[in-house]
C-alpha cells in the first residue's frame, strides 16, 4: 500500500509538472492545483520528519489526507483533460522553481517511507494510512 501510494503520488507530480511547465500559462488551473498540491506534501513532510511516534504520525498523515480529498478530485480532472501531458519531461527555464521544488519534495517523499516504516503496525497508522490510499486511488486512471 505504500508503494503505491509512492506510485500515484511521484505519477500526480510530475503530471502537475507536466502540465504547468508544459502548457504554460494556458492551462492556469492546473498553477492553482500545483499550488495546492506542494504546499500539502511539504507540510505533511515536515510533519512525517518530526513525528517521534504512531500517534503524531497519524496526525500528519490524516492531515495529508484532508489537504488530498480536495485536491484529488482537481488533478483527476487535469490528468483527463490533459493525457498527453503525462509523459512530457523537460520544462521551460521560467518554471525552472517550481520543476526544483517538486524534485526536491518527490525525493523526499520516498526518503519518508523510512520514517513511517517503524510506525505502520500500529493500528490507527493504518487506518489513516488505508484512508489516503483510498482518496490517492480515486486520481489512478489505470
Amino acid at each position: 500500500m505504500i508503494k503505491k501510494c509512492l506510485c500515484i503520488s511521484t505519477s500526480l507530480m510530475l503530471l502537475l509538472f507536466a502540465v504547468i511547465c508544459h502548457a504554460g500559462d494556458k492551462y492556469e488551473e492546473a498553477r492553482e492545483v500545483f499550488e495546492q498540491y506542494l504546499p500539502a506534501m511539504e507540510k505533511y513532510l515536515d510533519a512525517v520528519d518530526k513525528c517521534n511516534g504512531p500517534k503524531e504520525l497519524t496526525i500528519a498523515i490524516n492531515a495529508f489526507a484532508d489537504s488530498m480529498e480536495a485536491i484529488a478530485p482537481k488533478m483527476k480532472k487535469l490528468e483527463e483533460k490533459y493525457p498527453e501531458l503525462k509523459n512530457e519531461q523537460a520544462a521551460p527555464p521560467e518554471y525552472a522553481d517550481l520543476e526544483k521544488k517538486s524534485e526536491a519534495l518527490g525525493q523526499r517523499f520516498g526518503q519518508s517511507f523510512s520514517r513511517i516504516a517503524p510506525f505502520m503496525d500500529d493500528p490507527e497508522v493504518q487506518k489513516a494510512n488505508e484512508r489516503l490510499a483510498g482518496i490517492m486511488d480515486t486520481m489512478d486512471s489505470e
